[in-house]
Parts: structure tokens; C-alpha cells; sequence
């Protein structure tokens, strides 16, 4: 799944994966070595695996059918998928596991452990020293702790921290620090940051993680959604949807896109239905491309509101229009047609022009062209010249550019493609087609929850 990918691929980059367990080759392609686990919060209908790795401490998880073939390896990874399965859900057990797993080199799944084990009980010592914990005025203090507190100056020196409000300052320069940690030259430092950013969970780090991270290269705006993925709460369900919304990388969307898929509550689909009215087509197509992917079938009307959309926008335009061509007689210019004709109002006629495509969107703009007197058979227009009928064969006078107020439509790539989705069908950019078929034949809950049977 996306939400480890990043961090595995981290660590595999780091250093070569030795041969530790069985190979696992995935059906879109490539393979990792590692031992294939049941999932014990698999939802009924969906059987998932989770992935355990000789390196890093964040399995993958993954559906059954993602995994195309399983190529048995001997390894300490089988003995260590034994010893989980029977481990006793106690501090002594988990600290038991986690020295097996340092003895075995796979220090990560140790670091696993010994985390474990300081949650059933905070206080267990052997598992704080294994961490690199130390005690000072009565209290344990992580190794990051321990280096924030030694840095304290400068972080307080930071203008940045200084304007934020107390809470937030303190989470900005922690992230920081943890950032700093991800630019290191040790690898042990790197993993440990990375780690550290994976086990936030307060909703009140949402907020500073996306203003520290949100700005960065790709591959931060991926480890941003990894992040947030695992902070519970509304909060990080509306920052991954502002991801989603303003991401220009096709990459990164898709990072986005995994963790939003296992938010709970109605708040991902509320906020992405919203974003349709947004006035900027780009927002309206990635969160129709959102939506289709998510499979809210209930957006397909809301959907058909925006599959074409339309903004007039005020323009300045060559008072002479463009020189189309065409015949001249008498001082008249027969101009061919620019484009299908929209509007005349008995001094300049108004032409659709053609699409200009780009990604999720194909855009249609307007010309107008002023003077006209009248249209030639083919719909071309009749304009007089800058001297009445001398015969100088410009089109329209010149009189510099002027301001015309002009329509643009776009027919909306990605909301056509999360109809077909939703729906299962294509009937292009006929929103009337479209609207006629919803009212007849769409089902908003194709897949219902299945009730008990009543007596």
C-alpha cells in the first residue's frame, strides 16, 4: 500500500536488502523479500496480508489478489512469524521478541518490540534501555528528547516558531528536527526519523506537519501522506483532502489517494462533493478524479453539474479581431468563420473557438469580432474597413485593444471519467443523455450493507 511504500523504498535505498525471507512478487510488477502474515483487521470480503520486512519497522499491507506469488525462502523470518503468532500480550513477551529479533539481525522488528512493550507498560526499563532512553529529574527521555532539549536555543530562535502560537511552535520545530533527521548522513538516523514521523498520532501535529512538509519535493509530499494517514481524527481526513485538491504530480495524488480510502466518517466525500463548485477547473477535475477512485457513487448528479463548465471572464481583444481571411468588395471584408458562432448584437459577433486540451480538462474560448454588418453564407462575418468602402481589405477599424467579456467552457476530462466509473457508462459530454439516464436507471447504493435476516 502507499502508506509504507515510501518508507520501505527509503530504507531498501539505504542499504542492500539481504536474502531473509521469501520472495514476494507483486502482480503490477517487482518483488520484495519478506514473510506474508495474516491481517487481523481484514474486513470481511476483503482478505489482507501484511508484509513483514527484514528492514523497516512498517510491514506492507496489501490485498490477497496484489500478490501474484509466494517463492519459499528459509529464513529467521519463518521462526519470527511463529514466535508473533504465539506472542503473550505482555511487556516481558514483547521484550522477549524484540532481543530474538536484535539477535537475529533484524534490528527494525526489535526496535518493534521494545516500542511495544513500553506501551503495556511505560515503566519497563529493559525495553527504555534498549531504546536509548534516559532518566533525568524522574522522567524518561527519547534520544530525540534528549537532542531537542540540547538544541533548545536555536529552535526558540527560529522567527518562524516565534509567531506561532505555543502548541503549534513547539510541533513545528519537533518536525523540523525530525526532518533534519531524515537529511542525515547516518543511516540509523534516517530510519529512526522516519519511524519517528510514522508513530505521530496527535491531531494536533496536522497542522504544522502540513506547513512544514506541504511545500517540499514529491517524495516529502509522500511521506507527508504517510504521516497523516496514521493520525486518527477529522483534522488529518480534511488535510489529506487539501492534498489531493492542489497536487499537481499524477505520483503524488496517488500517494493521497490509499490513506483517504481508509478514513472513516462522511468527511473525505462531504469536502470533495464541495470541492465541485469550486470555480477553477483543476480543483473540480481532482476531486472528480478523487470521487471516481473512491467510488462515491452518490456524487454522480453532482457529478453531471460540472461535466461541462463555463466562466466568462473580461478580456482585452484587438479591436480589428483577427484577420481570418476571406474576399474583399467594396470595402466589405468576407472573413471566414472563426468558430461556431455564439451571440451578435447587431455591432460584433461573438465565435466559439476550439479546444485547447491539457491534463484533465479541454478548454473552448471565445473570440469576438467587432463591426460586423452582417454574415456571409458560411457563417463568416461581414466587417467594414477603417475607410469605409476604399477596398483595403483590413478586417474591422483599428482602434486598439478593447475590453470584451467572453466565455470559456471546459468539457471536464477527469469528471467524464469518474461518470464511466460510478456508473458504468459513456455517454460523452451529453449532460441531457446523462441526466435521462440517471433518472431512469442509477442506482446512488449498488452495493448495500447487508442487513441480518429479520424472523
Amino acid at each position: 500500500m502507499m502508506r509504507t511504500a515510501l518508507v520501505v523504498g527509503l530504507s531498501i535505498a539505504l542499504s542492500p536488502l539481504p536474502t531473509r525471507g521469501d520472495v514476494v512478487v507483486f502482480r503490477g510488477g517487482g518483488q520484495v523479500q519478506g514473510k506474508v502474515i495474516p491481517d487481523p483487521a481484514s474486513k470481511e470480503g476483503e482478505e489482507r496480508v501484511f508484509v513483514v520486512l527484514p528492514r523497516g519497522k512498517t510491514p506492507l499491507s496489501l490485498r490477497r489478489d496484489q500478490i501474484r506469488e509466494i517463492i519459499p525462502k528459509a529464513g529467521p523470518l519463518d521462526e519470527y512469524a511463529a514466535r508473533r503468532e504465539k506472542l503473550a500480550p505482555t511487556a516481558a513477551a514483547e521484550q522477549e521478541l524484540g532481543e530474538w529479533c536484535e539477535a537475529n539481525d533484524l534490528p527494525d522488528l526489535a526496535e518493534v518490540h521494545f516500542e511495544a512493550a513500553l506501551k503495556r507498560d511505560p515503566d519497563f526499563a529493559a525495553a527504555r534501555a534498549k531504546l536509548g532512553h534516559s532518566e533525568r529529574d524522574g522522567r524518561w527521555l527519547t534520544p530525540d528528547e534528549m537532542r531537542h532539549e540540547g538544541e533548545g536555543d536555536e529552535a526558540e530562535g527560529e522567527d518562524e516558531g516565534a509567531r506561532e502560537p505555543g502548541g503549534s511552535a513547539s510541533w513545528t520545530r519537533r518536525i523540523k528536527i525530525i526532518l533534519r533527521g531524515l537529511a542525515s548522513e547516518s543511516i540509523d538516523r534516517r530510519r529512526e526519523a522516519e519511524a519517528q514521523l510514522m508513530d505521530l498520532k496527535e491531531p494536533e501535529a496536522v497542522g504544522p506537519l502540513v506547513k512544514v512538509m506541504g511545500s517540499g519535493e514529491p517524495d516529502l509530499r509522500m511521506l507527508l501522506a504517510q504521516t497523516l494517514d496514521g493520525i486518527p481524527g477529522d483534522a488529518a481526513s480534511r488535510a489529506l483532502v487539501e492534498m489531493i485538491l492542489r497536487e499537481p504530480e499524477d505520483a503524488v495524488r496517488e500517494a493521497v489517494l490509499e490513506p483517504l480510502r481508509r478514513r472513516e466518517g462522511d468527511v473525505v466525500a462531504s469536502r470533495l462533493v464541495r470541492a465541485l463548485r469550486s470555480r477553477d477547473v483543476r480543483v473540480i477535475n481532482r476531486a472528480a478524479w478523487a470521487l471516481g477512485h473512491l467510488e462515491v457513487f452518490a456524487a454522480v448528479p453532482r457529478l453531471l453539474d460540472v461535466l461541462v463548465t463555463s466562466e466568462e471572464r473580461m478580456v482585452m481583444v484587438p479591436s480589428g479581431g483577427p484577420a481570418y481571411g476571406g474576399g474583399n468588395y467594396g470595402g466589405l471584408n468576407y472573413g471566414r468563420p472563426p468558430g461556431a458562432l455564439m451571440a451578435y448584437n447587431g455591432i460584433a459577433a461573438a465565435y466559439l473557438t476550439g479546444p485547447v486540451v491539457g491534463p484533465g480538462v479541454a478548454a473552448f474560448g471565445a473570440t469576438v469580432v467587432p463591426n460586423t454588418v452582417g454574415f456571409t453564407p458560411s457563417g463568416g462575418p461581414i466587417t467594414i474597413g477603417p475607410d469605409g468602402f476604399a477596398g483595403s481589405g483590413f478586417v474591422g477599424a483599428d482602434r486598439g485593444p478593447q475590453p470584451a467579456l467572453m466565455t470559456f467552457t471546459s468539457r471536464n476530462v477527469e469528471v467524464l471519467g469518474a461518470l464511466n466509473r460510478l456508473t458504468g457508462q459513456d455517454f460523452g459530454y451529453d449532460q441531457a443523455t446523462w441526466r435521462a439516464w440517471v433518472a431512469r436507471s442509477f442506482n446512488p447504493r449498488p452495493n448495500p450493507e447487508r442487513k441480518a435476516p429479520q424472523p
